[in-house]
Formats: C-alpha cells, sequence, structure tokens
C-alpha cells in the first residue's frame, strides 16, 4: 500500500507520539490492519523508521496504543454530548447517533475484517468498551428522557437499547458487511431509520397505517 508522504518536521517527543497515533489511526481505519507496514507509516510520517521504533516496537502495539486513545476520545466526545444540559433529550439522542455514525463511516470493510479476524483480543475489547462505557451513557438519556415526558413513559428503556445494539452487532459482523453492499455508516444509518421510525407510511397529521389507538384512561 502506497500513502502519501507528509512532510517532516521536528516536534517534542509529545508532540511526534501524537501525531504517530493520529495518522496512524487514520492510515489504519482507511486501509485495514494487514495492508499497512511500519516502513510506509515511517515514510507518510516523514521521519526515519529507527524513530517510528522508539515509540512503538512493532505494529500490533502501534494498533493498540491507537485503539486505547481512540477508546478515550470516542467516550469523551460522548459524554460532552449526552450530558449537555442546554439541549432536549431527543436533539442529544440525535446528536449521539450522528457521531457514532461519523465515527462509523471512517472504518473501512477492511479495518473492520481484521480487527475480528487477526486480533479478536482487540475486537472484543472494543465490544467491551461498547457494553461498559458507551452503552450506559445512552442509556442515561433514554432513561432520562422517559422522567422529562420527552420519550414514552411505557417504553422499556433498556429492552430498547438492548434489542438496538443487538441488532447493530449482529449486522456489523464483518462477514455480512463484506458480503452486502453497505458500508458501515450506511448500515447503522439504516438500522437507525427502522428501529427509531418504523416502516410504515405516514398518512395525516401523524398517524401511522397500521398503528392501534392508544390506550385511553380507565373511565370514572
Amino acid at each position: 500500500m502506497k500513502t502519501k508522504k507528509v512532510s517532516s518536521v521536528s516536534s517534542p517527543p509529545a508532540d511526534l507520539k501524537l501525531r504517530i497515533l493520529e495518522r496512524s489511526r487514520e492510515l489504519f481505519f482507511k486501509h485495514g490492519y494487514s495492508r499497512l507496514s511500519m516502513d510506509e507509516l515511517a515514510e507518510d510520517l516523514g521521519i526515519s523508521k529507527a524513530t517510528l521504533y522508539r515509540y512503538f516496537p512493532d505494529k500490533e502495539s502501534l494498533l493498540r496504543a491507537v485503539m486505547a486513545e481512540t477508546r478515550e476520545w470516542v467516550l469523551s466526545q460522548l459524554q460532552a454530548i449526552v450530558r449537555d444540559d442546554r439541549l432536549p433529550v431527543k436533539a442529544r439522542l440525535t446528536a449521539y447517533l450522528e457521531f457514532v455514525s461519523r465515527f462509523l463511516s471512517g472504518l473501512s470493510r477492511d479495518f473492520v475484517r481484521d480487527l475480528r479476524q487477526k486480533l479478536p483480543d482487540m475486537w472484543q475489547e472494543m465490544d467491551t468498551f461498547r457494553r461498559q462505557q458507551v452503552f450506559p451513557l445512552v442509556s442515561e438519556v433514554i432513561l432520562e428522557g422517559v422522567k422529562k415526558g420527552e420519550i414514552k413513559s411505557d417504553l422499556d428503556g433498556r429492552l430498547f437499547l438492548e434489542m438496538f445494539w443487538y441488532l447493530v452487532q449482529e449486522f456489523m459482523n464483518p462477514d455480512w458487511i463484506i458480503g452486502h453492499d453497505y458500508s458501515p455508516s450506511e448500515l447503522l444509518e439504516s438500522i437507525i431509520d427502522i428501529v427509531f421510525y418504523g416502516i410504515f407510511v405516514e398518512e395525516k397529521a401523524g398517524k401511522v397505517a397500521g398503528r392501534r389507538p392508544a390506550r385511553q384512561g380507565r373511565k370514572k
């Protein structure tokens, strides 16, 4: 794989390490783990191979550092979104899903496949991160929406989230993605559209074909 060479600049050690991580993330996500070599990465960064190996002894350790940094960044972004009390619940939930969609759009099929097949422990780390860190954040928004009356009070929020993430997890299987004409972001957008907005065509005044009428309270 050929990469576009970036002109070399003199950077303090901390800045250079961060630059290596950021550029490596871009290239790993775009081209996959297998196709990118340390030689190509050093050339792209405009640094010597010896300098690159001084920070990261091999490609796997570099990817692990990239994924650890990525998890921290993703978590900080999502926390800022869901805990922004200036926005209503719907706006926060929408922003949350849009961020996830943008993030997934940067993951190529090659990267998803490599991570799942060649580095299964790293794939498992990402799944654990999703369940233990990302999942509770969106749960906060759903439950807050129920309390504030912005989301149906009879919605089982936890069941809804389990169902939503189960669909995402099942369809984000790299074998499924590779065999179908969807990018990760397109797939997530389709799941969101179906789960949040349903499959029925709106008729009028917000009524949906086939929807049962709302239950009325008991007459006294």
